[in-house]
Order: structure tokens, then C-alpha cells, then sequence
């Protein structure tokens, strides 16, 4: 294992430079959002940024998350070629995942009207083949994070992503009756972009001799997979392949969890399109923080608890002076980020009404607009908790643990479905928000029992450590009512 401060130092500048990343991204989504709902209608909005986005969201976390947190979470005592091995499954297993993607997408979920759009079987194609581009870059992508190469996934990530909006927002300018299309051309475009410039980099780096002493891999034929004689399938770790099961079947059910209002809205019609593309637009603009901030911070996060803390070995066993560093590290991010929370919430609450007037006019704003953002602020705090829970928790379970993991979530998304219907029945689309609080609410509770009982009987109580200060919480009580008046 490396040294301590060697990995809490790189897990801090890769969430330096990945919250740089998406805070750029995320301003630069910003701006093309509300430029695209000025120039198609929410119905079409919906169909791209609801609609396809689910379908390229899901295929990639199914083909590619399990492989990669488990590669990302292995040791230095992992042989090489199998850990390339185990990454390259995901590219098998993204082929009957998206061909399962198309044919729901296509075939069970319900089209959209033509008088919406007519291009949406080419948009659903063009989403498929991204996916698979994309995956098919995992191997550069885990060995760059790997040697801690922070810079290259903000510069190559930040360049498929502004071409993809230069693209869209051109494309939308000229032609904004095909605008469902011109996603979807914008989206494969950026995934070649990504792919070709991670192989590009390897290539480049593998002509210079003084680069290559310093890689595990020597040359462009080792980041491919390798067979042994006799054998289906390619040798992989048997620690990392049944963690990479552990987290492929969480999978299904995280992505149920975290993308379950899209679901139920497509799979059951339970709002309009209108309403749909509404909702999408104030969930982006509702958690934004969450994902500029949080979730850079949670990937470091895990990366950092994953090579510090050994999978299902008592705290008594561990090395000692590496718990303390853990727990502090731990600790200091729950507080920060709750405090992050509270300030959205703080002053969210008061602006909302002004936010969605200003983003994408009085049709925003009006009706259920304002509730349905000050909702989705007070989720923030949910959404904080759970990121740095959840990702110490994955990084300490064992196979066992994940598993049993897994039949929880199996509860959670019932309980989740459940109350989801119920509520969107009686409030509409603000029911989804009340939904994913309960749901975060769980899942915060089981890691919050697992972190407990991990460290019962030791002299560390991590959780117990998270204090905030009565004048903090007076301060912001008192920031709170100043913003009502104001507003």
C-alpha cells in the first residue's frame, strides 16, 4: 500500500481538479440549457434530457461502474494484465446491456408523438453506440486515475463534453425541429473524441522512454486483453472479480435508486412530457451543487477509503495510525459538506422564485416551479450524507457485506417505487423529491449502522465526531430570515 499522506494528498488534488471539472461542465450545461429550452419545447427537452440521457446514463453505470470502482479499489499487489483483463469485461457485458437499453427503449416505453419528434429511433441508436465507445476506454482511463494522472481526466472529459455543447447548441440554433437528432449526432461525436484521445495519450506516452520505466504497462498491446490456452474467458483477480460482481448487481439496483423518478416517469406515464422536461430543469438547477461539489469529492473520497482501509477486516486489526487518518478524513468531510448543504438550503429557499425566472422565465417560475426548487434544496443535505457515507461504506464492505447490501436496496427500492407513486399522485412532480428523501434517508441510516458497528469496541467513533456548533446553526437560522424578508 502506498503511503498514507501520499494518498489522502492525491485523492484531495484529484477532487481539486474534478470539482474544477465540473464546475466548469456544469456552468457551461448551465448556459446550454437554458439556451435549448429558449429554442425547443419542454416536450422535446424531455425526450433529450430525460428520455436519451436515462438511456446513456444507464448503459454506461450497467457496462462500466462495477469494473471500474473494483479496478480503482485494487492493491498494488494485483498482477497487471488481470486487473486489464477484469476492465475489459465491461466492454462484453455493455453489448447485451445495450442492446437490452434499445429494444426497452424502442419497443416498451412509450414513443413520443411525432408531432414532438420523428428522429427519435436514430436518437435512441446514436445513444447505444456512445456507450460503447466509451466503454471501450475504461483500461487508459483506470491506469491514468491509477498513476494519478488528475489532469487528464479534466482536460479529456472537458473536451468531449464542450464539443458535445458547441455541437448541440449549433446544431439546435440551424435545425431546432431536429433537435432530438442533433443530440444524439453531438453525443457519439463526443464519445470518439474521448476514446480517441485516451488511446492517443497512452500511444504518446509509450514513445517516451523515461515515461514508460514509470507504467505497469510497457506497450500498446498489454492494454488489451490476454487469453490463456483453453480458456473462455480472460484471467481475472478472483478478489476483484467478485467484488466487481458485488458491485454489478448493486448496480441495477443504485441505478433504480438514483434514477428511479425517470423510470417511473417514462416506464408509467405518471407526468406529462411538459411536466417532465419541468421537472428535469429544476433538478438540474436543484442540484447543481451536488454535482459540482459533492460528487468529485465522494469519487476522492472512495479512492482515497478504498486503498486505506482493507474490505471486512476489524478495526482492532487494522494499522492504527491509518484509522486515525481515516477517521479524521471522514469526519472533516461529513461536517464541510453538511455545512455546504445547510448554506444551499439557507439561501435557495429565498431565491428560488428569482433563480427560475432569471434561468428560464416566468413559465418557470410560476405554478409549481418555485416549491418544487426549494424542495430539491432541502434534498442537498440528503445528498451530502449519503455521497460520503456510501462511499466510505462501499470502500470497507466485503463481498459478503455488499451483498447483503444489496438485498437492502432491494427494500429501499420498493419503499422508494412505493411512496413515489403515492405522492406524484397527490403533488405532482414535487412527489418525486419527497421519494428520494425518504430514499436517501435509508440508505443514510444503513451506512450510518454499518460505520457504528464497524468501529463498536474501538476508541474511534467517527460519527459521534460530526458536531455543529449551536452558533453556526444561529447564524444560519438568522441568514434564513434576513433572505425571506428580503426577498
Amino acid at each position: 500500500m502506498s503511503d498514507p499522506e501520499a494518498l489522502k494528498k492525491g485523492a484531495l488534488v484529484s477532487a481539486a481538479y474534478d470539482t474544477f471539472l465540473q464546475v466548469g461542465l456544469r456552468i457551461l450545461s448551465f448556459i446550454l440549457n437554458a439556451f435549448i429550452v429558449r429554442h425547443v419545447s419542454r416536450e422535446v427537452f424531455a425526450v433529450m434530457t430525460v428520455r436519451l440521457h436515462l438511456l446513456y446514463a444507464t448503459g454506461l453505470l450497467l457496462s462500466r461502474e462495477a469494473f471500474r470502482r473494483a479496478a480503482l479499489s485494487s492493491k498494488a499487489s494485483v498482477e497487471i494484465h488481470k486487473l486489464i483483463n477484469l476492465v475489459w469485461i465491461g466492454l462484453l457485458v455493455s453489448g447485451p446491456v445495450c442492446v437490452l437499453g434499445w429494444y426497452i427503449w424502442q419497443y416498451v416505453m412509450k414513443r413520443p408523438p411525432d408531432a414532438v419528434t420523428t428522429d427519435y429511433d436514430a436518437g435512441v441508436i446514436f445513444m447505444v453506440m456512445s456507450i460503447v465507445v466509451e466503454v471501450a476506454a475504461e483500461v487508459p482511463f483506470v491506469l491514468a486515475e491509477l498513476q494519478l494522472w488528475n489532469k487528464t481526466k479534466v482536460v479529456i472529459e472537458g473536451l468531449m463534453q464542450v464539443l458535445r455543447s458547441i455541437l448541440l447548441a449549433t446544431f439546435v440554433y440551424i435545425w431546432p425541429m431536429h433537435g432530438v437528432l442533433m443530440y444524439g449526432i453531438s453525443h457519439i461525436v463526443g464519445s470518439l473524441i474521448y476514446c480517441v484521445s485516451y488511446y492517443g495519450l497512452f500511444i504518446q506516452i509509450f514513445h517516451k522512454k523515461e515515461e514508460v520505466v514509470k507504467l505497469p504497462v510497457k506497450g500498446i498491446r498489454q492494454l488489451f486483453p490476454r487469453w490463456k490456452p483453453g480458456r473462455l474467458l480472460p484471467e481475472v483477480d478472483s478478489e476483484l472479480g467478485t467484488i466487481s460482481w458485488s458491485f454489478f448487481k448493486q448496480g441495477w439496483l443504485k441505478e433504480a435508486l438514483t434514477e428511479g423518478e425517470f423510470y417511473l416517469m417514462n416506464f408509467f406515464s405518471l407526468i406529462s412530457l411538459a411536466q417532465q422536461g419541468e421537472y428535469q430543469v429544476v433538478n438540474n438547477l436543484g442540484s447543481l451543487a451536488a454535482r459540482l461539489v459533492f460528487r468529485s469529492i465522494e469519487t476522492a473520497a472512495y479512492k482515497y477509503f478504498a486503498q486505506m482501509v482493507y474490505r471486512g477486516k476489524p478495526i482492532n486489526e487494522e494499522d492504527q495510525e491509518r484509522i486515525a487518518e481515516v477517521v479524521r478524513f471522514l469526519t472533516s468531510l461529513i461536517r464541510t459538506l453538511l455545512l455546504i448543504s445547510i448554506f444551499i438550503l439557507t439561501f435557495g429557499w429565498s431565491y428560488s422564485s428569482l433563480l427560475l425566472e432569471l434561468y428560464g422565465g416566468r413559465q418557470l417560475s410560476e405554478g409549481g416551479g418555485t416549491l418544487l426548487m426549494r424542495a430539491q434544496c432541502f434534498y442537498v443535505i440528503f445528498l451530502a450524507m449519503n455521497g460520503i457515507t456510501e462511499a466510505y461504506t462501499f470502500a470497507a464492505m466485503d463481498d459478503i457485506q455488499l451483498s447483503r447490501y444489496n438485498h437492502f436496496l432491494v427494500l429501499f427500492s420498493a419503499a422508494y417505487i412505493g411512496t413515489a407513486v403515492i405522492f406524484t399522485q397527490i403533488f405532482g412532480p414535487l412527489g418525486f423529491v419527497l421519494a428520494n428523501c425518504i430514499n436517501m434517508g435509508l440508505r443514510i441510516t444503513y451506512s450510518c449502522w454499518f460505520i457504528h458497528k464497524q468501529y463498536q469496541g474501538s476508541e474511534y467513533q467517527p460519527l459521534s465526531s460530526v458536531y455543529i456548533t449551536p452558533r453556526i446553526i444561529m447564524l444560519f437560522s438568522f441568514a434564513l430570515v434576513f433572505t425571506t424578508i428580503s426577498e
